[in-house]
Parts: C-alpha cells; structure tokens; sequence
C-alpha cells in the first residue's frame, strides 16, 4: 500500500515540477510599470489563458503533494503498509562430514 501511495507522491512531484517550469515569469520590470494601465483593460480573458490554468494546476497538484507526503508519513509511524517477512526457523544441520580418522582408515 505504501509503494502505491510513494509512486503516486513521485508521479505529483514531477507533473508539479513541469507546471512550474511551464509557467511564464511574472515580473514584466520596468516596461510593466510603463504599461500597467493597459494591462487591467486586456487582462479581462486572464482568466481563460494558459497560465492562469497552470496557476489552478499548480495550486492542485501542491495541495495533493502535501496530503499524500502527510498520508505517507502517518503510514510509516503506525507501521502500516509495511512488508513483514516471516523468519522461518533455521534448519538444524545433523550430516556431518567424516574425517579419515573417524572411520579408522589409514592411507
């Protein structure tokens, strides 16, 4: 159960590190205060765009990280999702090897 949960953990990390690195940068510098009058007046269809539905994904896929590193992490201090191997007994050894002496002979 804990090899399902870390595989998906591993899974939302990378799909969460390829949103970030897909989102464009949010600084404009100084041509954004140029021009920060016109951007409230087209910035009417932002929601609709590309990054805004990385910004909701981004958002989504951290949230899902968080729960599931939490979930993983109260697994393994109650001990669930643990694989316990059943030690079996050891096998005593009765053959024994003779030695030349034992049996008496003389080469």
């Amino acid at each position: 159960m804990s090899i399902f949960f870390t595989i998906i953990q591993v899974l939302s990390g990378l799909a969460l590190t390829a949103i970030v690195l897909a989102q464009s940068g949010k600084s404009a510098g100084l041509s954004g205060s140029i021009s920060g009058g016109a951007e409230t007046f087209l910035s009417k269809g932002k929601a609709k765009s590309l990054d805004a539905k990385l910004a909701k994904m981004t958002k989504w896929f951290a949230i899902g990280f968080v729960v599931l590193t939490l979930v993983l992490n109260l697994m393994a201090k109650s001990g669930i999702g643990r694989e316990e191997t059943v030690a079996e007994e050891p096998v005593a050894v009765t053959d024994t090897v003779e030695t030349e002496e034992e049996t008496g002979a003389e080469g």
